[in-house]
């Protein structure tokens, strides 16, 4: 069986706060004139979609997963705005980025954010994690876990449970040798398409510890899919209709 491989840039340690210039957003506000009449925020500018800010510790894998909703063009209810900085992939790094970002939309000309999203893998940053928990439910940013890893949840896109995934013993091995062992068949770009599949794999399979952290191959994803999906629903059947007419 081939395997699944994925560029796995080391995790960085917490920097000092800084002022953060997004580079990496999948679009910029349309000015009136070129936008419908569905909604208002500021003068100058208009916008009929649901602005979600996705702040992720992954900077291929996750940006790959969203990619096909970011088509402006063809998904008309939803703006993804993806953020991975290189310098603040650990937890700390991540809140920091997504309070930024909280109060840039909040008081820019732009649409103030529906949702904030942190999207972080267990990895080695159990602790990282529950010190930012409590501060992320205080400031309403979704903390999203996937335990190990990311790939825990592109796996249930397409598969119901984990069978003879030989876990190593050395626990900071788990994610290196997960992303090795699943089938090739398994691919980030399309996982979307297999929404509905994928929340309902998840969410049978998803248990929490005491700290509400989610325990080994278990991952929330599908809450913020959940959200997603009501706004891009439409779309995703009209490509895989399409998909299925080839």
């Amino acid at each position: 069986m081939r395997s699944y491989e994925k560029s796995n840039p080391e995790k960085s340690a917490t920097v000092p706060a800084q002022k953060f210039v997004d580079k990496t957003e999948a679009s910029s506000p349309v000015s009136v004139k070129d936008a419908g009449t569905d909604y208002r925020k500021t003068d100058g500018f208009l916008s009929p979609k649901s602005l979600f800010v996705i702040v992720s510790g992954g900077e291929r894998t996750e940006r790959l997963y969203f990619k096909i909703i970011s088509n402006q063009d063809k998904f008309v209810k939803i703006r993804i705005a993806f953020i991975a900085d290189p310098k603040r992939l650990n937890p700390k790094g991540l809140l920091e980025t997504a309070k930024y970002k909280q109060e840039y939309y909040r008081t820019s000309q732009e649409n103030e954010a529906d949702k904030i999203y942190i999207v972080s893998d267990v990895d080695d940053f159990m602790s990282e994690l529950l010190i930012i928990k409590p501060e992320c439910d205080t400031l309403n940013i979704s903390l999203i876990i996937s335990n190990s890893c990311f790939e825990i949840w592109l796996y249930y896109a397409w598969c119901n449970e984990i069978t003879g995934f030989p876990v190593p013993a050395n626990k900071s091995h788990i994610s290196r040798d997960f992303r090795r062992w699943m089938p090739s068949r398994i691919n980030p770009v399309k996982a979307i398409l297999n929404i509905e599949q994928n929340i309902k794999n998840a969410k049978e399979h998803y248990k929490e510890d005491e700290n509400g952290i989610p325990e080994l191959f278990s991952t929330n994803m599908f809450m913020l899919a959940e959200d997603i999906f009501p706004l891009v629903e439409s779309e995703l059947k009209n490509i895989n209709a399409e998909k299925a007419r080839r």
